[in-house]
């Protein structure tokens, strides 16, 4: 037994798109949720700000993941010796740069617990390191999309 289906070929392409973007909106979901599990967290602005979106034109469906936290970047790259210029982090108007201790180092006298960020004490460098990258975001595509990454590129 034989059948002939005719389609119109402008239904069969939204068709086809209605598709690629339902599949796109299910692989987003995947790789947010793997860089939200891979993501460093402090507070947890970072974590809950990793997104996604989908979008179609006429032959081809985008999609993209990202956060729009200006630090995100500097997360994912690293910074100073770790970053892309690979130099540390010096002041550049004053004489020391000046920041809040990241964490109560050390062990904590019996009773004292960690401190909130605002109360914890000023620390004062000539120079700092910087800190290593946490590629959240690449370790996400990788994981959902193995070697299948057409492009891993955040400025396009």
């Amino acid at each position: 037994m034989a059948g002939r289906v005719e389609m119109h070929r402008a239904t069969m392409e939204r068709a086809l798109q209605q598709a690629a973007v339902r599949w796109g909106d299910r692989a987003g979901q995947a790789v947010v949720n793997a860089a939200r599990a891979n993501c460093p967290t402090d507070e947890g602005r970072l974590r809950s700000s990793i997104t996604h979106t989908v979008t179609a034109s006429p032959g081809r469906v985008r999609l993209r993941v990202g956060s729009g936290l200006e630090y995100a970047r500097y997360v994912h790259e690293g910074t100073g010796i770790y970053g892309p210029k690979g130099k540390p982090i010096v002041p550049v108007t004053a004489k020391a740069l000046k920041f809040r201790q990241p964490k109560m180092m050390g062990p904590l006298p019996a009773g004292v617990r960690n401190l909130p960020r605002n109360r914890r004490p000023f620390v004062f460098a000539k120079s700092v390191k910087g800190s290593p990258p946490s590629p959240f975001l690449s370790d996400a595509l990788k994981d959902v999309f193995g070697t299948v990454i057409v492009r891993d590129n955040p400025r396009t």
